[in-house]
C-alpha cells in the first residue's frame, strides 16, 4: 500500500510502528511509572523505589487520537491500555500494572521522509525498533485514575 497522506499514515503506523515504539520506551520509563506509584497508597512505597525492569505482557489497541501538523513534524496524540510487570535489579517480581497511557510523540510527516520506504506488514518489533529515532519528544502519562497494582510477591 502506498502512503500518500498524513491520515493515511496515522492508519498504518498506529497498528505497528507507534505500538511498539511507545511499547519500548514505556518498558524503559521507570522515572514515570515510579512516580506514578507513588500516588497509590494501598503499596508498599520502598518496594515501589526497586523497580529496574518493566515489560508489557498485554496491550490493548493502540489509538491514535489525533495528530496536528507543524513544519514538517506531526505531533500525535495516542491512548494505550496496557498490563506491565515489573521486577528488582535481582530479578524478583514486584507488581503487575494496569494501566491507560495517553500521551503525544512526534515524528515527522509523510513529505519529510519516505514512509513508503518500510513495509510495516513484514516488519518485525527488533526492526521496528531499529527505526525508533524517527520518534521524538515521547510523552506517556499513566492515568492515575485508571491504574491500578498488584502485588506479585512470592
Amino acid at each position: 500500500m502506498k502512503i500518500s497522506s498524513n491520515e493515511e499514515l496515522m492508519e498504518v503506523i498506529g497498528e505497528s510502528f507507534l505500538w511498539d515504539i511507545i511499547g519500548d520506551y514505556v518498558e524503559h520509563d521507570f522515572t514515570h511509572i515510579k512516580e506514578s506509584l507513588h500516588k497509590i497508597g494501598y503499596i508498599e512505597q520502598k518496594r515501589v523505589e526497586q523497580i529496574a525492569w518493566a515489560e508489557i505482557q498485554e496491550s490493548d489497541e493502540f489509538d491514535v487520537i489525533e495528530f496536528h501538523e507543524y513544519n514538517g513534524v506531526l505531533r500525535v496524540s495516542f491512548e494505550m491500555p496496557a498490563l506491565i510487570n515489573t521486577k528488582n535489579s535481582s530479578g524478583d517480581w514486584l507488581f503487575r500494572i494496569t494501566t491507560f497511557c495517553t500521551g503525544t510523540v512526534e515524528i515527522p510527516d509523510i513529505d519529510s521522509y519516505d514512509w513508503n520506504s518500510l513495509d510495516f506488514d513484514d516488519m518485525n518489533c527488533p526492526t521496528i525498533l531499529s527505526h525508533k529515532n524517527l520518534a521524538k519528544n515521547i510523552n506517556v502519562v499513566y492515568e492515575e485514575q485508571d491504574t491500578e497494582v498488584d502485588d506479585l510477591m512470592v
